[in-house]
């Protein structure tokens, strides 16, 4: 049965394709595809930082709470192959390692279509695409994870996806939808891996998307819409294999000039929800659970707001290249699994954190970043850090 929905969902895609392609001769198609062998052209650009830290409510003499403890350089690879065809790869080099970012490559159908294919950045929600990059980003880290290694707003997917822009009169909008390895569930906590480059779980892919609306006709707001859902479980394990996990976001976007106070200013956000199926996990020891087993309702919820403001308008240099920012984080880990943040019940709770930054724009690709940041636990104590960086991007 399952093979019949993969059949029939590939049969779909086919016939969508083909649908916003009729227009075209088989033979321009055949044409188009052999201009890959034309002229090619490549641009490298990138990213490097340095970065400080220094935790301030630590007040044990023992422990270490000054550091430069970040820096990297990431290199992306444009490869333009035809006037059809493209390649994009970004390498990460941090802290010593390195880890192939993405490497995709896509085919331009017609002006509504593009097909990609390879290890991509995850069409979900507008961090992962758009936001994540330490040139984009304006404080010196990026929004609060979620626990372990869920990944629900950012990271990267093995996979096919199509893409493009629909006009609506004088809005517009934008789409991707894709399919690509499942997700991997922990079965001895229930938490969700869903950095799964090699499927090894099951034969189960997960498909999802995004659909971004930008109604007002100068596109200074964009709202976005997004799903997937994905077997989790291992198909060898009777108990586990129908296990799916399905997370959805809404994120937004806003930037636009106001000229009575010569400022341009910066909204934007995302709410994340993943919710697991239920299934019996196993009591660790010192746990709140009888038994040899449990269940708990799995789901986890991960925000951020963030706003900026910068004199952009005036005539002072130094005034125009300041940027203030504050951002909101949250973070809701089920009230019953063994992990996460909990409170003094040994229940978990929300864990919040604030941050508030400040960044000097040296030029329109380097910035020197400062931020304060104050996590508040779910047993009351709070966490604060001070951060700085320096970035340059090419």
């Amino acid at each position: 049965m399952k093979k019949c929905r993969l059949f029939l969902l590939v049969s779909l895609v086919l016939a969508f394709v083909a649908g916003f392609g009729q227009g075209e001769k088989s033979s321009d198609f055949s044409r188009k595809l052999s201009d890959a062998m034309g002229n090619t052209r490549i641009v490298i650009s990138g990213t490097a930082w340095f970065g400080y830290q220094a935790i301030l409510n630590n007040k044990s003499a023992t422990d270490v709470t000054s550091n430069f403890n970040n820096y990297g350089f990431s290199p992306v690879f444009l490869w333009k192959i035809s006037n059809r065809m493209f390649f994009e790869s970004e390498i990460e080099i941090e802290n010593g390692e390195f880890e192939l970012e993405f490497a995709k490559l896509s085919f331009i159908v017609n002006d509504y279509i593009t097909i990609g294919a390879g290890r991509m950045l995850t069409p979900f929600g507008a961090y992962s695409e758009n936001w994540e990059p330490k040139f984009v980003e304006r404080f010196p880290n990026g929004p609060i994870r979620a626990t372990g290694e869920s990944h629900i707003n950012r990271g990267a997917i093995m996979g096919i996806d199509i893409r493009g822009g629909i006009p609506l009169g004088s809005a517009k909008m934008n789409y991707a939808v894709f399919v690509s390895n499942g997700p991997i569930l922990d079965q001895s906590n229930g938490m969700i891996q869903y950095e799964n480059i090699l499927d090894e779980n099951n034969n189960n892919k997960e498909f999802g998307g995004r659909i971004g609306i930008l109604p007002i006709s100068n596109s200074t707001l964009e709202v976005g819409f997004s799903i997937k859902h994905g077997i989790a479980g291992n198909q060898g394990d009777s108990a586990y294999k129908d296990i799916a996990a399905t997370a959805w976001a809404i994120d937004l976007n806003y930037v636009t000039d106001i000229k009575p106070i010569k400022s341009t200013i910066t909204l934007r956000g995302q709410y994340n929800s993943l919710k697991v199926d239920n299934a019996n996990y196993p009591v660790e020891e010192g746990a709140k659970a009888t038994g040899d087993t449990y269940t708990f309702d799995n789901q986890q919820q991960l925000y951020y707001a963030q706003f900026s403001i910068r004199p952009s308008l005036v005539r002072s240099k130094f005034w125009k290249n300041l940027e203030l920012l504050a951002r909101v984080n949250g973070l809701k880990d089920p009230k019953d699994a063994m992990w996460g943040a909990k409170d003094e019940n040994g229940d978990g709770g929300t864990v919040i954190r604030t941050d508030l930054g400040l960044t000097y724009w040296l030029s329109w690709r380097a910035s020197l970043r400062f931020a304060y940041e104050s996590k508040s636990l779910p047993d009351n104590t709070k966490n604060n850090e001070f951060l700085a960086m320096i970035v340059y991007g090419l």
